[in-house]
């Protein structure tokens, strides 16, 4: 039975992320076009919304493994972990990322729902990246480009 509720919370706040992620994307790609700001700062809004997008998602793992907390049969975060709100955040940003630093370890069945994280973490950020990049991509040719002067120096065309 713990096994069936660990895969359960497991991929319910996987399809939760997921969903934030997608919806976090495309409302950037709507906003986008419509800043009437240069192209460079297109990009920081883009990559500042997918920040926002995955310090959500680490905060709704985060939620999932307090609940967890409530039920010891599910087994524990073992290490210096005083159950603080800290604490979790902390252990869900490290098994988000794959950073695992081990300072915190899960137990029992938050070891399925850990793996589960860090899957979904690496697929996110995966994700993450290429966005950005074709971001990147459009608005790099919208920059102005420099010319090069006699003397070796830069000047805008």
């Amino acid at each position: 039975m713990v096994l069936f509720w660990s895969l359960a919370i497991a991929l319910v706040t996987v399809g939760i992320c997921v969903l934030v992620h997608y919806e976090a994307l495309r409302i950037t790609s709507l906003l986008i076009p419509s800043l009437s700001i240069p192209p460079r700062p297109k990009v920081l809004v883009v990559i500042a919304a997918v920040f926002a997008a995955h310090l959500v998602e680490v905060t709704i793992f985060s939620l999932a493994y307090y609940g967890m907390h409530q039920f010891p049969e599910l087994g524990e975060i073992g290490g210096h972990f005083s159950a603080s709100a800290v604490d979790f955040f902390y252990f869900s940003i490290t098994s988000f990322t794959t950073l695992g630093i081990g300072d915190l370890f899960p137990h029992g069945a938050y070891r399925i729902v850990v793996g589960f994280e860090s899957l979904t973490g690496f697929g996110l950020i995966g994700w993450s990246v290429s966005f950005t990049y074709l971001v990147m991509q459009e608005f790099w040719s919208q920059h102005i480009p420099r010319k090069r002067r006699r003397d070796g120096s830069d000047r805008l065309n």
